[in-house]
C-alpha cells in the first residue's frame, strides 16, 4: 500500500498514511485523513501569518458566509490535489496592503508545507498561493515590514 492513496467518499478525498495501527504485528486499522482536516490545518496556519488578512473566495459570498458562519469559504479558498504519495495545495488569500508579496508568499508556502507534514505525515509536493485582493490594514497594524 502506498503512503498516500486517493479515494472518494462522499465527494471528499482521503489520504491513507502509515502509522501506529498495528497490534502484536497485526494490522488493526488504518489512518485516514480527509481533505477537510488538511484544509483546517492550512486555514489555521495561513490565518496565523502576519500580513494575511483573510482567505479569499468571492468577497460577496464570503461576506454572507461569514454572517451565517458557513464553513464553505474554506472550501472555495483551499484546494487539495492528490498526486502520487503527496498533496499539492492551492490557497487563495487577501494580504494586507504594504506587505511584500514575495516574502509573504514564501512564508505561507513554508509554514503550510511544514504544518501539514508535521500534523499528518503527508508530504506536500507544492503550495501555490493566489492573491485575489488586497485589504486595508487595521489602524493598529504596521504594514511596511517584510515578513520574517
Amino acid at each position: 500500500m502506498s503512503n498516500t492513496q486517493q479515494t472518494h467518499a462522499a465527494s471528499e478525498s482521503v489520504s491513507t498514511v502509515p502509522g501506529a495501527y498495528e497490534f502484536n504485528g497485526a494490522a488493526v486499522g488504518t489512518i485516514r485523513i480527509l481533505d477537510g482536516a488538511i484544509s483546517t490545518i492550512v486555514k489555521r496556519t495561513v490565518l496565523g501569518i502576519e500580513g494575511v488578512a483573510r482567505l479569499s473566495g468571492s468577497s460577496l459570498i464570503d461576506d454572507f458566509a461569514d454572517l451565517v458562519r458557513s464553513k464553505r469559504m474554506q472550501d472555495r479558498s483551499i484546494q487539495i490535489d492528490h498526486k502520487d504519495q503527496a498533496v499539492a495545495i492551492t490557497v487563495a488569500v487577501n494580504p494586507y496592503y504594504g506587505y511584500k508579496f514575495p516574502a509573504l508568499i514564501a512564508d505561507i508556502q513554508r509554514k503550510v508545507a511544514d504544518a501539514v507534514l508535521d500534523m499528518t505525515g503527508i508530504t506536500v509536493s507544492s503550495v501555490s498561493v493566489d492573491i485575489k485582493g488586497i485589504e486595508e490594514p487595521p489602524a493598529d497594524k504596521e504594514t511596511d515590514r517584510e515578513t520574517e
